[in-house]
């Protein structure tokens, strides 16, 4: 499976994210340059979140098994009426009463209840998966982020060494035209420390690389060492275009919420299978004294719920109450959600609009001002004031558009991993349903 990206900001960038499986080259092999793509797959492969909602999907699992079963039987054993004083104290032989026993009872919790019991584990399963899918996206989310932000800080490193290149050029023109008599030393001073202060402002960019390579290695390990490779044209997902009922309950963080619904409901179903109570049936073989008849005994065993009003009642009332609020709390996720992704949506298409104004308008006319200012100057015909000035406007300019370039990155990030990508390291936990439970 491949995702295709357009072209983004007059650069035409073909992209596409080859998924993990068992028979492709596994995204943690050695390589030259880490890809986006690459980073994404290792850190799912790599994430421990994910790992822990697997084992809580597998305990759950084995919990729907166990919960729709019978009851282990109870064995007892004993010995009754044993006489403790007259001459035949203590004997198990000479007094007709007495009795050595053993019983088998088991109680025969009904179908529906033990169905019951099984289904609220099987949704606590499904609700497990949907927490594992949260955290898979979170993992991708954050790789991906980190990824874009350390390639943005590398760029913007080499928006400050480029600057810093032009205003070599502006000391170079000063120190001319100071030899040419059409300048002074002031002016030399200016640009130099101009040179000075972009100078630092690069040290802070250097710093800023190193702060993302540290917060990419949490995601991917020493892999955060490799260069970066090109980075992608960043494109929406295309079921983001028509976001209907469906694709939102989909989302993993409604989905998760949903499924805390069934675990909710399952509790109330239980609850309402409580009010009836279960028979135990208990058989019993007494064995007396040679002279005497062996005994054989069946007990039936049945609650008696002398109180369901303040008991049985007051449980289910409870339990009916707390799936209300767990529904009213999904529902106000499912909204938020929804808003919060129809808010970067729109914001992402402004996003698209300042960026293509930057480079058609912005970039080209800071950078036309700074070699009209510099062509002056050497001419005489303009200051060296003027050049610094379009010097800091255009760098200024420059990071303007690196940082809406950034933002914008970080809006793909939040819509394009609303789903995460699926890979070998998130297979679902494997079961099989067997007479109303998994195995």
């Amino acid at each position: 499976m491949h995702l295709r990206f357009p072209p983004l900001c007059g650069r035409r960038l073909a992209f596409a994210i080859t998924l993990l499986g068992a028979s492709h080259t596994p995204w943690a092999q050695p390589a030259s340059r880490l890809s986006l793509q690459e980073a994404v797959a290792l850190a799912s492969s790599r994430s421990s979140d994910a790992e822990t909602s697997s084992s809580a999907v597998q305990s759950a699992i084995e919990m729907a098994v166990a919960g729709g079963q019978l009851p282990d039987p109870v064995l007892k054993v004993g010995v009754n009426n044993v006489p403790v004083d007259g001459r035949d104290r203590f004997s198990l032989g000479t007094e007709a009463m007495t009795m050595r026993s053993i019983s088998v009872m088991q109680e025969f919790t009904r179908t529906a209840k033990r169905q019951a019991r099984a289904q609220r584990f099987e949704a606590e399963a499904t609700s497990a998966e949907a927490q594992r899918t949260v955290a898979l996206a979170a993992v991708q989310r954050g790789t991906a982020s980190a990824w874009l932000e350390r390639q943005y800080a590398e760029r913007m490193l080499d928006v400050f060494a480029e600057q810093t290149q032009s205003i070599r050029l502006m000391v170079d023109a000063a120190e001319a035209a100071y030899r040419a008599n059409r300048g002074t030393r002031a002016e030399i001073l200016t640009a130099q420390l101009e040179l000075q202060q972009v100078r630092n402002r690069e040290d802070e960019a250097r710093a800023a690389v190193a702060a993302s390579r540290a917060m990419l290695r949490r995601w991917v390990g020493d892999a955060a060492d490799l260069l970066l490779a090109e980075p992608p044209a960043l494109e929406l997902p295309t079921w983001l275009g028509n976001l209907d009922a469906d694709t939102v309950m989909r989302l993993p963080d409604v989905a998760a919420a949903q499924a805390q619904v069934g675990v909710a409901e399952a509790d109330s179903r239980i609850a309402s299978e409580n009010k009836v109570p279960d028979v135990s049936v208990e058989l019993m073989y007494s064995q007396r004294g040679p002279a005497y008849s062996n005994m054989v005994s069946v007990n039936v065993s049945l609650p008696l719920p002398w109180d369901r009003k303040h008991r049985q009642d007051r449980e289910l009332a409870a339990k009916l109450a707390q799936a209300e609020a767990v529904r009213a709390q999904a529902e106000s996720i499912r909204r938020g959600v929804l808003g919060q992704v129809r808010g970067k949506q729109a914001q992402w298409q402004l996003n698209q609009s300042r960026l293509a104004r930057y480079v058609d308008t912005t970039l080209p006319l800071a950078k036309a001002r700074i070699d009209a200012a510099l062509t002056a100057y050497r001419t005489g015909a303009g200051t060296l004031t003027a050049v610094a000035d379009a010097n800091r406007k255009a760098l200024d300019i420059s990071l303007e558009h690196l940082q809406l370039e950034a933002a914008t990155a970080r809006l793909w990030t939040e819509l394009a991993f609303l789903l995460p990508l699926p890979t070998a390291a998130q297979g679902p936990a494997r079961a099989t349903r067997v007479h109303g439970g998994w195995e």
